[in-house]
């Protein structure tokens, strides 16, 4: 069946190229799944491992290529065929750079609510500042160093 007979009125086929920052073997997963292709940062997930993607713009045009089973020359005396031969398959201008996505596992809530309540208590003890003069200002910042540093 042809790709074109197979996609429906409203599809679309297109070729992306995905660059792994990360030396993957896909040999080794048994499944590749593409979460979210047409947003802005794609997630790849290969068996159980995670990877965020970012779209690009790439300097110049990737093309595709896929092996001639039956290359053909024009003259067979003078050209030589090479081991292996290439057809070209399509290009695209669309590039995704994907990266390792590391999973940290969430903090619990008491320890959520611990440290709001820390963050507004230190916040409910700033006081405006009140100077007068740049030397007032000196002075009131010796006087509460002096408390500090005895308290200490």
């Amino acid at each position: 069946m042809n790709n074109a007979e197979s996609l429906s009125d409203g599809e679309e086929e297109i070729l992306v190229y995905a660059e792994f920052e990360d030396s993957v073997k896909f040999d080794k997963y048994s499944s590749i799944h593409v979460l979210g292709i047409d947003t802005k940062n794609p997630i790849f997930q290969l068996d159980d491992t995670i990877f965020t993607g970012t779209y690009e713009n790439p300097l110049g045009t990737y093309m595709f290529f896929e092996e001639d089973p039956s290359p053909n020359t024009t003259d067979p005396i003078f050209d030589k065929l090479s081991k292996k031969n290439l057809k070209y398959l399509c290009k695209t201008r669309k590039f995704i750079n994907v990266q390792h996505a590391y999973v940290t596992p969430k903090e619990d809530k008491q320890e959520q609510e611990n440290l709001q309540e820390e963050k507004s208590s230190e916040c409910d003890n700033i006081r405006p500042a009140d100077f007068k003069s740049i030397d007032d200002a000196l002075e009131q910042f010796k006087k509460s160093w002096e408390e500090n540093a005895t308290k200490e």
